[in-house]
């Protein structure tokens, strides 16, 4: 059983589990990956593994150039704008992490599930998860304007910096 893999670009999402064995599992279009380490290890160990970061550089990143605290996107490679964000927040940093690029929208559905949102997927599948689709909604709208700003500072760095080096 592997406890880490490679996050590929076309991945759904990382979401918790809660089972005797495993923590989290990966979501790929046609299959699963369990794993025993919990979502934002996993994400830690590959932004170590493949890029020389971790979670933690990339979230005070994020906190210093964007000016979000909590829950931001966490933007994996900034080459191919591979970027993930979490929907829920949790004490054993155990969250549901979503691929941006593979999110279609969000719904709140009309079932007996109770669910409060409906997460539709660009290749027809969807998840049902207890989180307002209002939050989802400015999740993802957070994500998209971090990806433009990343993008717009990586064509035209100069206009983001100061003579001191600070970042305005």
């Amino acid at each position: 059983m592997k406890t880490f893999a490679y996050l590929l670009h076309d991945i759904k999402y990382l979401e918790p589990l809660y089972h005797r064995e495993h923590l989290s599992q990966a979501v790929y279009p046609d299959r699963h990956e369990p794993s025993t380490l919990t979502t934002d290890a996993w994400l830690d160990r590959l932004l170590i593994h493949q890029y020389g970061t971790n979670l933690k550089a990339r979230r005070d990143h994020l906190k210093y150039v964007h000016g979000i605290h909590r829950l931001g996107p966490i933007i994996i490679d900034e080459h191919t704008n591979f970027v993930m964000f979490p929907l829920t927040s949790s004490v054993h940093k155990n969250a549901l992490w979503l691929n941006a690029d593979s999110l279609l929208c969000f719904s709140a559905p009309k079932t007996e599930s109770g669910r409060a949102t409906r997460i539709h997927f660009s290749d027809g599948t969807f998840k049902d998860v207890d989180v307002d689709t209002k939050f989802c909604e400015k999740q993802y709208e957070k994500t998209l304007a971090v990806l433009d700003k990343v993008q717009k500072i990586r064509r035209h760095p100069e206009l983001y910096f100061t003579a001191q080096g600070k970042f305005e």
